[in-house]
């Protein structure tokens, strides 16, 4: 993901605000590196070997009081280096369990690469690269990177646009007939925080984290200073920026209460994990997100072991690290979705996490389903949605419009958790699987092929992408011959036709004096057409006995005479969870 890359006006309906966004990114010239910070990783032998005690990432408040890791060689470089405040990025694995893995041939997991890899902030006149590059170097150390910048991926918008218009163009009022989201699915994000008193959004949020530690004396590239809370983790992930309260009620929000917006999903939980702090621009007062990567894979660690199904990350810069890889590829591994912002400046580079492997990339389009001009373009875009004029919660309990691939990749983690509250098991490959190939197919000429450097699949589509997790209609119905006028001889019966999504079967009426046969048919699914038609001697269909309707809620009436057969045929289509039967009168 790109940086920010230019500021933010937007409309809100109460509370004062800051500007949000930036016109320059807070790295110089592509560089996202962070002054005074590096990231090792120890081979699993000089990890087993360690004798210093490393507090682990997340951790307390300020400065950690290791300064060595117990190896020897590594820590005779790192003492050259001027090395302070040693965090580990995640619990160390046991070796044994390594090594009985290694002799059965299976892949060290992404658990315990984290687990032997620790934050190292250094002496700031020291170049990360260069610092980098001489611990890298080491027998004893599998890798070693500088810590990179991840930033908000949001720009300017017009406040004119006010309406949500993205929830129409995903279809996912559609979506809603079939599911509203359910309370045992969570969507982490990965953010800024969230205002934990928004109305839209407080009834919906699970117990998350602050996980930024930049350090007690940061050092901001100039002209930006901070301002946020970046020293302190706890667990009250309190938005200061904007950006994630934003992201989160575009995901989920309290619906359906003639208050401020809907969010995709209407149930669905959200956990605020705080990775980005606040930091203002002193030429003019822009307020943008930044944070580090190594708080981001602890973030993504986190969300992980802590209930997360589905993970939302609307930030990134153009670096990798291993260290994010590598939690990405643990979330994975635990069945998490991981959505991404493809950033925006525009351009065909790369921007991570969302060009990691497994990653679902959002690009972002307009309301005419064109490219927005800033999203950023490359072969490993997943899917489109919307991103420009996007309205959504804001700070203080107030609302705002934003745009960005920050605002397309939420609408993307608010689907991928109605999919997985539709059908539970469905893996993360799956649902990732089922939004593209759900997806609208998007070019910008005719020629251009499916997937595409510009828009990947296509433009998300939730209503297709519920039903396709649900599968076919299956129906219970049973049709039960009742008589309006008891007789003896003519006893009602019940007939239960097979379970399938197409319905096709003949009920004769044996008996002449029945008035009426009544359909009882539970109907879990909206069926948008029931064809029924009327087969027999006499005079024919009866009024209503020919006419295709819809079955929603109530009853519905065809007539026919008596001795006629009833054809019923009911077609695969729809969703909700509507009941409704069908009277067949006389």
């Amino acid at each position: 993901m790109a940086a920010t890359s230019g500021g933010s006006s937007r409309k809100r309906t109460s509370a004062p605000r800051a500007e949000l966004g930036a016109s320059a990114p807070l790295y110089i010239d592509g560089d996202d590196v962070i002054p005074g910070e590096v990231i090792v990783t120890l081979k699993a032998d000089a990890a087993d070997a360690m004798t210093a005690s490393v507090p682990i990432h997340p951790g307390g408040r300020g400065v950690s009081m290791a300064d060595s890791l117990g190896v020897s060689g590594v820590d005779a470089v790192l003492a050259r280096l001027g090395a302070y405040d040693i965090t580990r990025l995640a619990p160390p694995s046991q070796g044994i369990a390594r090594s009985v893995m290694a002799l059965d041939g299976v892949p060290e997991p992404e658990e315990s690469i984290l687990g032997r890899s620790f934050r190292v902030r250094i002496d700031a006149k020291v170049a990360p690269d260069k610092a980098a590059a001489e611990l890298d170097a080491l027998d004893e150390v599998e890798v070693a990177e500088p810590n990179r910048w991840r930033e908000a991926s949001v720009i300017p918008d017009d406040p004119q646009f006010g309406a949500q218009w993205g929830l129409t163009k995903i279809n996912a009022p559609d979506a809603w007939d079939v599911t509203k989201g359910s309370a045992s699915v969570v969507v982490a994000v990965i953010d800024s925080g969230v205002d934990l008193d928004h109305p839209e959004l407080a009834p919906l949020l699970v117990p998350g984290f602050d996980m930024v530690d930049l350090g007690p004396n940061p050092t901001p590239n100039p002209g930006w200073r901070f301002e946020g809370d970046f020293a302190g983790r706890d667990a009250i992930p309190e938005d200061e920026v904007g950006h994630g309260t934003h992201v989160a009620g575009t995901i989920a929000a309290v619906s359906n209460n003639a208050v401020g917006v809907a969010g995709v999903g209407w149930q669905t939980r959200i956990m605020p994990i705080k990775a980005l702090t606040r930091v203002v621009r002193i030429s003019d007062g822009r307020v943008s997100g930044t944070g580090s990567s190594a708080d981001v894979a602890a973030a993504i660690r986190y969300a992980a072991d802590n209930g997360a199904h589905v993970i939302n990350m609307s930030l990134g810069s153009p670096s990798s690290t291993s260290v994010e890889a590598s939690a990405v590829a643990y979330a994975v591994s635990k069945g998490v979705v991981v959505v991404a912002a493809m950033g925006n400046d525009g351009s065909s580079s790369p921007s991570f996490p969302a060009a990691y492997p497994d990653v679902i990339a959002v690009a972002a389009i307009q309301s005419n389903e064109s490219r927005a001009a800033f999203s950023q373009t490359g072969p490993h875009i997943d899917i489109s949605a919307p991103g420009v004029g996007i309205l959504s919660t804001y700070l203080a309990g107030g609302l705002a419009t934003m745009a960005g691939t920050s605002m397309a990749s939420p609408h993307v983690a608010g689907v991928a958790a109605l999919v997985k509250a539709v059908k539970p098991s469905l893996t993360a490959t799956e649902i990732g699987d089922i939004l593209r190939s759900t997806a609208k197919p998007l070019r910008d000429v005719a020629s251009d092929p499916v997937p595409n450097d510009r828009y990947g699949w296509g433009l998300l589509d939730a209503s297709a992408a519920v039903l396709k997790a649900r599968g076919p209609i299956v129906l219970k119905p049973t049709i039960t011959v009742k008589l309006r006028t008891p007789v003896v001889a003519c006893v009602p019966r019940t007939i239960t036709l097979p379970e399938c999504g197409t319905i096709k079967t003949v009920l004769p009426l044996q008996c002449k004096k029945i008035k009426s046969i009544h359909i009882a048919c539970p109907v879990t699914t909206t069926v948008t057409k029931v064809p029924t038609t009327v087969t027999g001697p006499g005079p024919g269909p009866q009024p209503g006995g020919a006419d295709p309707f819809g079955v929603e809620q109530g009853d519905y009436e065809a007539g026919f005479a008596a001795g006629y057969a009833a054809a019923i045929e009911e077609l695969q289509s729809g969703g909700g969870d509507a009941y409704g039967e069908g009277l067949f009168d006389e």
